[in-house]
């Protein structure tokens, strides 16, 4: 438990844990409702933790009834609270953590096991155990079903498929992006249309 208290998350990382839209996070930054650790200040790289997760999470359920300043007293109460701490007390309210925390702890772990999927070549994400590059299997998605991919990629499995599509949405690829279909699958669908039929004989 300790060392996940000391741990810190990536802005994309923690859109995932907190299942809450980018925006939602970003507004709540801008706003100084909570403050991230800016790891660099030139890139504007932030990083959350944990106290800075478990609002966003119990923010989620009941910061629609709160001002600015409640949701800013809110987190301070939160930043006060073990790790171990069941509820959290805003004037005579008691909200509950218990039931947010188990979801951000499935959460932690799901990513943790994301990760742990992955090996690193050259800087590029690949599937462990396998030469398939990650970005390019999730790219795919964008176009065909996961179904379709696994037709093309017979040695993964629907988990190596869903991780990957996953990973590249916590950490989206930077630069040029893969196609969105396999060359097989295009081919496939050139010669449905008829493409690469013989064209007639025009002396004849």
């Amino acid at each position: 438990m300790a060392a996940m208290d000391q741990e810190k998350f990536s802005v994309t990382e923690t859109v995932f844990l907190v299942e809450r839209p980018l925006e939602e996070i970003q507004r709540a930054v801008d706003k100084k409702v909570i403050h991230p650790v800016v790891e660099d200040a030139a890139k504007r790289r932030r990083l959350f933790g944990r106290a800075e997760l478990r609002f966003l999470v119990v923010d989620r359920e009941v910061g629609g009834a709160l001002s600015v300043d409640g949701k800013k007293r809110l987190y301070k109460e939160v930043t006060k609270l073990s790790a171990r701490a069941a509820t959290v007390k805003l004037g005579p309210i008691a909200i509950d953590l218990k039931e947010g925390d188990a979801k951000l702890n499935d959460r932690i772990k799901t990513l943790r096991r994301l990760k742990n999927s992955m090996q690193f070549k050259g800087g590029e994400p690949y599937l462990k155990g396998t030469s398939i590059p990650v970005y390019q299997i999730a790219a795919l998605r964008k176009e065909m079903s996961v179904d379709e991919i696994l037709q093309d990629y017979p040695t993964l499995k629907r988990d190596d498929v869903e991780v990957a599509i996953s990973f590249a949405a916590i950490y989206p690829k930077l630069g040029r992006p893969y196609p969105g279909k396999t060359l097989k699958r295009g081919i496939s669908e050139l010669l449905k249309l008829g493409i690469f039929d013989e064209m007639p004989d025009e002396a004849a």
